[in-house]
């Protein structure tokens, strides 16, 4: 790239044969930023931000930001407000749009803290699928420092979605629990502290797991007197009980990992004293 390279105040847009029409709840399109998938409703805009940190100061560049045009239209191009000038934009029709520009100054441009490249807002106007992304093909992302020397390998894109909602492709939690009836003596109880062994079980969680008491639903006069612990132990504290079944809500819950989603059941032990 030479230092001739001019600094362009222009925007160009071409109205493809998109449909405008509303995108029913049940094909909602989705699409995927840097590996990410996310939906987005009939009618919404969805802003597609990048941002750059560079080394040291830059002079120009150039970028093609690709997305589905069977998906979105483009409604508002913004540029980091440091532009001396609008650079050039170009918006192109078929399956996958795209939006290019290029930047100049000889006094150069200061991204070495990260700050706004550009922000995109689509409207979402049609169905499909496909990928919003700053091409990193070779040629169609430079940027140059103040001697116009080529410093692209050095510069660090982020981008940022808001307006859309992330597409979790995770499965299930296979968390299983079973309460038991479980028993134990008056007179025991009044001696010193009960604890109850197996009372509940816990079978195939994914990801950590986490046990709480439920005071909605438990025994109201014994909610501060047992304990719960994930090995499926209940205690139960000293003292006089009258005899009867005891009610004790649990709540299990399997955090989950990058495979699988969170899951949390909630399960009722009866604890009989004799």
């Amino acid at each position: 790239m030479k230092r001739t390279l001019a600094i362009f105040i222009a925007v160009i847009m071409l109205i493809g044969c998109i449909s405008t029409g509303a995108v029913s709840a049940a094909s909602n399109p989705t699409f995927k930023v840097n590996g990410t998938a996310y939906t987005a409703k009939a009618g919404a805009v969805v802003t597609y931000t990048v941002n750059m940190t560079t080394p040291e100061k830059i002079e120009n560049g150039q970028f093609i930001i690709y997305y589905p045009s069977s998906v979105f239209t483009v409604a508002e191009v913004n540029f980091d407000k440091d532009f001396l000038g609008s650079p050039i934009v170009n918006y192109s029709e078929g399956v996958s749009g795209e939006i290019d520009f290029n930047f100049s100054n000889y006094e150069g441009f200061d991204f070495t803290k990260k700050h706004k490249l550009v922000e995109v807002k689509f409207t979402v106007t049609g169905s499909g699928s496909g990928d919003i992304s700053v091409s990193d093909k070779a040629g169609e992302v430079v940027v140059c420092n103040l001697n116009d020397e080529e410093i692209t390998d050095k510069i660090k894109l982020e981008e940022t979605v808001s307006g859309a909602s992330k597409v979790s492709n995770k499965k299930a939690n296979t968390l299983t629990v079973k309460a038991a009836k479980k028993a134990v003596k008056a007179a025991k109880l009044k001696k010193k502290n009960q604890t109850i062994k197996k009372a509940f079980t816990v079978s195939k969680p994914k990801g950590a797991v986490s046990v709480t008491k439920v005071k909605k639903g438990t025994t109201s006069n014994i909610y501060k007197k047992v304990t719960v612990k994930k090995n499926g132990s209940i205690t139960i504290k000293k003292g006089k009980y009258a005899k009867k079944t005891y009610k004790v809500v649990i709540k299990v819950t399997a955090k989950g990992n990058t495979d699988y989603k969170s899951k949390s059941v909630t399960k009722t032990v009866k604890i009989t004293v004799k």
